[in-house]
């Protein structure tokens, strides 16, 4: 039952670290909506006449002025969302070296899957940033990750050695 509740400890501890994670990102970079149709569009009236050239480069203006307009949120938005992968990677790197430097146990295997699914989450929602330095710090953390859990491999092979050479001695007296 022990083992159990370690294991739920941990799925509990890697979602709540990546709900914080990604939480804290979207406050501190925060993107407004996109509010460009409705800034530059006028009601509908079912009265234009659409095959007068007037009414034609009215809405041909407004079409351009709310193409711009998304292009300049689209920007905006990329560049947010580049500092967003960062600050997450950047918070995962530090967390795993955390982990890494102490002792391993249910609390660091929790950060480590939630670090894990953290990094999964921000990299698929944040994809369109095409971060170069964003991009180098999943790297790490991915090496980060392996480091750890070749630590992690070997600290449980040696228990089992340490569990087998016991029973050994135990059973020779």
């Amino acid at each position: 039952m022990e083992k159990f509740m370690s294991y739920i400890l941990m799925v509990l501890i890697a979602g709540f670290f990546t709900a914080i994670v990604l939480y804290a990102a979207q406050v501190f970079f925060p993107v407004a909506t996109n509010t460009c149709w409705e800034k530059y569009s006028t009601p509908y009236t079912i009265d234009k006449n659409m095959s007068d050239p007037k009414v034609v480069a009215e809405q041909n203006a407004i079409d351009k002025k709310v193409q711009e307009c998304n292009t300049t949120y689209e920007s905006v938005k990329n560049e947010q969302d580049r500092y967003k992968l960062i600050l997450v990677g950047a918070i995962n790197v530090l967390v795993l070296l955390i982990i890494i430097f102490f002792r391993l146990s249910t609390i660091g295997l929790g950060l480590a899957f939630g670090v894990l699914l953290c990094s999964i989450i921000a990299t698929a929602q944040f994809f369109e940033s095409s971060s170069k330095i964003a991009l180098v710090i999943v790297v790490v953390e991915f090496i980060l990750c392996m480091f750890l859990a070749a630590k992690f491999l070997k600290k449980d092979d040696e228990e089992k050695e340490t569990k087998t050479n016991k029973s050994k001695t135990t059973k020779k007296k």
